[in-house]
């Protein structure tokens, strides 16, 4: 691992406002926290943090009072300038951190570009090192460590590592306390710290029963071996953004895997022998019967991780070597994000709220499973739920659980179906209805007549597009002037990565990528597009986090008219491109093109969006594959079929067997230039 090498400051000038110490060792055989304490500038010589985030322009004279004020008035342990300022959003904490650093003579390290051993960082136990905020990144020749510390002023902080480490020579560095916490979250990770999870599983007996989850001989539940691997388990998944756990018993071992950024990825492989005991705490924890192994069942639980409360839906299925289990992590009520933040471009965000503030009508959101439909909807309800409406939605089940709302789950097995539930709340005198999902054609009937007679109906269909999801109706039976009346507008989408911010770099995509998109090497423009290269921070994947990429379509008089008159997808495709709409591939290229993606991922997400990723031979637009004429310079597309009856032709005849029209298989030509002749009467 290479550091960079720190700056050496002879004279540190206090913090200020804060205690402010040293980071110079003492001479050997001090006592700790000497050196920290023999250096105390004048007064003159002081400078605290507050000036430093003014006189940077992060901070203005009004800011910084605010600041101080937060900070003497807040109740409890007394809170860094530093902190408060970061609380209070008037900066980011990379920034104060900069300015910590400057005043101090130190250097900030960025450890997203560093990977410390996990037997370094463990110097410092893990409940010292999270409270001190200190990562132990290496040691040095002479016996001393290098440490990279959110607050270098801390003086117990640093006695603390002096005593914990037995070195009195500390290399100092300043990092962000965000970048600290995960890097000890990774160093004592299931994938990292090997030995500690050898440890727990040696410790549980061998008992395929699961006796072992139900510790007894005066154990306390929480020292229980396989409590300590399950609650590690949940916590790892929490701390690396999982949206599922999956939890599956092989012929030999018990398989341990997170769904991250939509993509599976294994962290742990253990014994099979403990897989009993670890399912029936899960289940335990669940409330499900740890007796019955021979039928699903799926359960709900609520665990802390870090003082933070986490919902989790918990299904169990039957497997040829034993139950897998899979965890969904929920979003919290009071963490559903606001529309603003889910990836609308501006014009899309504007359709769709002003379909959301329509009295009634239903709006639709389409993709397939795992693509943020439902994250969509709460947000939507969460931004216009009001004292003033009776909100009552009907789901499958209840994942996320709003205040202020009536929330009904559907049970098959008590007769509780979608349809019988939504007409019982059609009696409940509600004003919005939220419907989990569209599986019939009764439910799609209903929910059409519910926003026809004054009802604003949210719901979801699983369809690839805005505009299939007109025509799905139509199929389904509903009739076609109910759908037209009753439709507001129709929303697609999918969920796209992030490139990882720690690790960009700019790239050219491959001609491959770019052909599936329907685009050129010069549509690029001057500027590369970024990706992220892969780092500790993201795995190695190159990503970090998602956003959604949508296609909205609202539903005007004129499209009504095209419901009415022809339902079919290609012509409501058509007038949907007429209006200008945004494809989903049309969004995840410009997405792509302000970094927010990559164009990798915007052909993989999008990959059913097909209908771009043909090219004109001649000018080299983009054109539908249904398409015989290019539009945009009228050059012949269509090679497959008889220019006069439409059949489909044999790539090697040159006659057409139903018609005797000459066929043509050569390159593209302008139709109005040597066209064959046609008409029954050609000679064969």
């Amino acid at each position: 691992m290479i550091l960079p090498r720190p700056r050496v400051n002879h004279g540190v000038r206090p913090a200020d406002v804060d205690t402010v110490s040293s980071t110079t060792p003492g001479p050997a055989g001090a006592a700790p926290g000497a050196a920290a304490r023999a250096f105390v500038p004048s007064q003159a010589a002081r400078k605290r943090l507050g000036d430093v985030l003014v006189s940077t322009g992060l901070l203005t004279p009004e800011q910084l009072e605010t600041a101080l004020s937060a900070q003497t008035s807040s109740t409890g342990p007394r809170r860094r300038l530093g902190q408060v300022v970061v609380d209070l959003g008037l900066a980011s904490e990379r920034d104060v951190a900069e300015c910590l650093a400057s005043l101090l003579g130190l250097e900030l390290i960025d450890l997203s570009k560093i990977v410390p051993a996990p037997d370094v960082v463990k110097l410092l136990p893990r409940q010292v090192a999270e409270r001190v905020r200190v990562l132990v990144l290496d040691r040095t020749p002479a016996g001393g460590v290098v440490i990279a510390a959110a607050d270098p002023t801390n003086v117990l902080a640093l006695d603390d590592v002096r005593l914990y480490t037995r070195s009195s020579d500390l290399k100092m560095y300043v990092a962000t306390e965000s970048q600290i916490r995960d890097q000890l979250n990774r160093a004592w990770s299931l994938g990292q710290d090997s030995a500690s999870v050898e440890a727990i599983v040696d410790d549980v007996e061998d008992d395929e029963e699961g006796a072992a989850a139900a510790p007894s001989g005066g154990v306390s539940v929480d020292d229980a071996p396989i409590v300590k691997l399950v609650n590690q388990i949940l916590a790892d998944a929490v701390r690396l953004r999982a949206s599922d756990i999956h939890v599956e018993v092989q012929r030999d071992v018990m398989r341990v895997r997170y769904r991250v950024d939509g993509l599976l990825r294994d962290v742990m492989n253990a014994p099979r022998r403990i897989a009993g005991s670890a399912i029936s705490r899960i289940k335990i924890m669940s409330g499900l019967d740890i007796a019955e192994r021979r039928v699903p069942q799926d359960g709900r639980t609520r665990f802390s991780v870090e003082g933070m409360a986490v919902d989790a839906r918990v299904s169990t299925l039957p497997s040829l070597h034993g139950e897998k289990v899979v965890i969904r992590l929920l979003t919290r009520g009071d963490a559903v994000p606001g529309l603003d933040s889910l990836g609308f471009e501006p014009e899309q965000l504007a359709a769709f709220r002003t379909a959301l503030n329509v009295p009634q009508g239903l709006v639709l959101i389409t993709g397939p499973t795992g693509s943020g439909k439902t994250n969509t909807l709460y947000s939507a309800i969460a931004e216009i739920r009001t004292p003033d409406k009776n909100i009552v939605t009907l789901e499958d089940p209840v994942e996320v659980q709003l205040p202020g709302i009536t929330q009904v789950g559907v049970n098959d097995k008590q007769g509780m179906t979608f349809s019988r539930g939504l007409r019982s709340i059609l009696r409940q005198d509600p004003d919005i209805i939220l419907v989990g999902e569209v599986r019939d054609s009764e439910t799609a009937e209903l929910a059409l007549k519910a926003a026809l007679t004054g009802h604003l109906v949210l719901t979801t269909l699983h369809t690839n597009s805005a505009v299939a999801a007109l025509t799905r109706l139509v199929d389904m039976g509903a009739e076609p002037f109910l759908v037209a009346s009753s439709l507001t507008a129709a929303v697609a989408q999918r969920l796209v990565r992030r490139p990882c911010a720690s690790c960009l770099e700019t790239y050219r995509p491959d001609d491959v990528t770019l052909a599936m998109l329907g685009m050129t090497p010069a549509d690029l423009g001057r500027t590369l597009p970024h990706r992220g290269a892969g780092c500790p921070e993201c795995g190695g994947t190159g990503y970090k986090g998602r956003t959604a990429v949508y296609e909205v379509l609202s539903v005007d008089s004129t499209m009504r008219q095209v419901l009415i008159k022809d339902p079919s997808e290609g012509a409501v495709g058509a007038q949907a491109r007429a209006v200008g709409m945004a494809t989903l591939r049309a969004s995840a290229i410009e997405k792509a093109r302000r970094g927010e993606t990559t164009f990798e991922e915007a052909a993989r997400v999008t990959h059913s969006d097909s209908g771009g990723t043909h090219a004109c031979p001649a000018c080299e637009r983009r054109v539908e594959p249904d398409m015989v004429v290019c539009p945009w310079c009228a050059v012949t597309l269509d090679r497959g079929h008889c220019q006069n009856c439409a059949r489909q032709l044999d790539p090697d005849w040159k006659v057409c067997p139903w018609c005797r029209t000459q066929a043509e298989h050569t390159g593209a030509h302008h139709p109005l230039e040597g066209l064959p002749p046609t008409g029954p009467d050609l000679p064969l």
